[in-house]
């Protein structure tokens, strides 16, 4: 992995890919799970058009997002995509109660 900082908003979006109920929160009330996160206008209007579809390769979700491929990939592997659950509850783990 890159030592480069990884964007906020690529670790919202890696940590969507791999956790499908924080992405499911993220689709469906995506103000809601970004909060906490330091997106700007374009970023936040991005996350807006984002489907289930938009979810079903890297490489869809690189384009759509704006991400490149290693950007995204960075970003998916990076620990804090890994344990950072969305909704407001960046360091609480009760969204991955399944």
């Amino acid at each position: 992995m890159s030592s480069a900082r990884v964007r906020e908003f690529a670790l919202l979006i890696g940590h969507a890919w791999r956790c499908t109920r924080c992405r499911e929160v993220l689709l469906a009330s995506p103000k809601s799970a970004w909060v906490g996160f330091k997106l700007d206008e374009t970023q936040r209007e991005c996350i807006l058009s984002l489907t289930e579809e938009s979810f079903h390769t890297t490489m869809k979700l690189a384009e759509l997002t704006g991400l490149t491929m290693h950007e995204l990939d960075d970003a998916i592997n990076h620990p804090r995509a890994r344990l950072r659950h969305l909704a407001g509850n960046r360091y609480d783990f009760h969204m991955a109660s399944y």
